[in-house]
C-alpha cells in the first residue's frame, strides 16, 4: 500500500511539473509575438502609404489629362480652322478659359516624383495657349508659320508624353500603352 502512495504522490508529482512553465519560454515567446506584430503593422503601414502615394498620383494624372484634353480642344479647333480656311469663333470667355487652364495646370498639387511631368504638361498647355491667342488676336502666319508653331507643339506632345511615362516608372506604377497611343495605368486601392 505505501508502494502505491508513492507511485501516486510521484505521478502527481510529475503532473504538476508538467504544467510548470518556464519563464525563458515564456520571454521568448512574448518575444516572438511582438516581433510578429512589429512586422504586420509596419508592413500595414506601409502599404497604406504606398496605397495614399499612387491614390496621389491618379487623382494628379486624371486632373492634368483634362487640362490637356480641354487645351487640345482649343488648339485643334485653330488648327482645323487654319487649314480648312475657315474662321473659328472664339469668344472673350473662351480665352479665359484658356488662361485658366493654364494657371490651374501651374498650380496642381504634384506628387512626389511629378514634378517634371507638370512642367512639361503646364508647357505644353502654354504653348497651346499662345498659338490660340495669336489666332485669337488675328495674327497673320503664313503656311510655314503655322507648320512651325504645329510642329513645336507635336515636339512638346512628345516631351510631356515621354516625361509621363518616365514618371510612373519612377513612382513604381505599372501602365501600359495601346496602339492607339493612349496610356492606361493601374492602382492598388483598398
Amino acid at each position: 500500500m505505501i508502494f502505491r502512495n508513492e507511485q501516486e504522490k510521484m505521478e502527481e508529482l510529475e503532473d504538476d511539473h508538467f504544467w510548470e512553465i518556464n519563464p525563458r519560454t515564456v520571454t521568448f515567446f512574448l518575444m516572438a509575438m511582438a516581433l510578429i506584430v512589429g512586422i504586420i503593422t509596419f508592413l500595414s503601414f506601409y502599404d497604406g502609404m504606398k496605397v495614399k502615394s499612387q491614390e496621389e498620383v491618379a487623382n494628379y494624372v486624371n486632373e492634368m489629362n483634362q487640362l490637356l484634353i480641354k487645351s487640345k480642344h482649343y488648339s485643334d479647333s485653330v488648327e482645323d480652322s487654319l487649314t480648312n480656311g475657315t474662321m473659328a469663333a472664339f469668344a472673350k470667355e473662351d480665352e479665359q478659359e484658356f488662361r485658366t487652364l493654364m494657371v490651374t495646370a501651374s498650380k496642381l498639387s504634384v506628387p512626389l516624383k511629378w514634378e517634371a511631368h507638370q512642367e512639361a504638361a503646364a508647357g505644353l498647355i502654354t504653348a497651346r495657349y499662345m498659338f490660340f491667342y495669336q489666332y485669337q488676336q488675328n495674327v497673320r502666319l503664313d503656311g510655314e508659320e503655322i507648320e512651325e508653331k504645329l510642329t513645336e507643339l507635336e515636339k512638346l506632345e512628345k516631351v510631356e508624353k515621354e516625361v509621363l511615362l518616365s514618371s510612373f516608372d519612377a513612382s513604381s506604377i505599372t501602365y501600359r500603352e495601346s496602339e492607339e497611343g493612349k496610356i492606361t495605368f493601374s492602382i492598388k486601392t483598398y
